[in-house]
């Protein structure tokens, strides 16, 4: 299932990128740590981040908390089921 090795809260707030894909869903979670918060970004590819910014299908930005991490792994949760759907 997505999302069962995602790093916690202080990974990002190193500024530290996370990637996981199944399949041909993709995601990439994107820190700023300024603003305090995390930028989800998916897109459906055989290919990496940088090869597919013009195919990103949705994108999302959550609070760089422990709340804001259980969100974004129920709003990555939910775009992978309705992509198989």
């Amino acid at each position: 299932m997505l999302c069962e090795q995602l790093p916690q809260i202080m990974w990002f707030q190193n500024d530290n990128d996370y990637t996981e894909c199944h399949y041909l869903f993709h995601y990439r979670i994107i820190p700023n740590v300024p603003d305090e918060s995390m930028k989800v970004v998916i897109w459906h590819s055989d290919y990496c981040y940088d090869l597919c910014k013009d195919e990103i299908v949705s994108e999302r930005t959550f609070p760089m908390t422990n709340e804001g991490r259980d969100e974004m792994i129920e709003y990555i949760r939910q775009e992978d089921w309705d992509y198989r759907q």
